[in-house]
């Protein structure tokens, strides 16, 4: 019994010394595929997935002139439009903000940040721009997370 309890605490005790550098690694990795994951999605998962407001077409399927086309046809760069997701550029790659997110850890948090000076009207919905949310406080996310964490601390305990 004494050596059960003397084994228990021995991987008490490296759990304790291991985990406080695996979570914030943890929590990052999590929360980077979270927001890739909302892009993909095109939308904000919490307890459900809040899908985006569709863009706005206008001047899509408009032509300077008759002579171009008819009108109601989609110009060049409305077909380009079309089918593009919500908040990826159509001459860029498709996925600058997208993949402009990284993680910074300390020991006590972990902060994603983005060095796109528009992320936050989108994120938050300023300036008159419709809330495409990608990003904060999730159910979904904790859970992942929470997962993630088990899974370590199963790998741990099983050695």
């Amino acid at each position: 019994m004494s050596q059960d309890i003397r084994n228990l605490q021995k991987l008490l005790h490296q759990a304790m010394r291991v985990m406080p550098e695996k979570l914030p690694r943890i929590v990052e990795s999590e929360g980077l595929k979270f927001i890739s994951k909302n892009f993909k999605e095109q939308g904000f998962t919490d307890t459900g997935l809040k899908k985006w407001k569709k863009r706005k077409t206008k001047g899509l399927t408009r032509y300077k002139t008759n002579r171009v086309g008819t009108k109601g046809n989609l110009n060049r760069f409305g077909s380009k439009d079309k089918d593009r997701a919500i908040l990826v550029g159509h001459n860029t790659g498709g996925d600058k903000l997208k993949n402009s997110f990284k993680g910074r850890r300390s020991k006590s948090q972990v902060r994603f940040i983005t060095y796109k000076a528009y992320a936050q009207r989108h994120n938050e919905g300023l300036d008159d721009m419709p809330q495409r949310q990608y990003m904060g406080k999730s159910a979904y996310l904790n859970k992942q997370i929470g997962k993630k964490l088990t899974k370590e601390l199963n790998k741990l305990f099983k050695k």
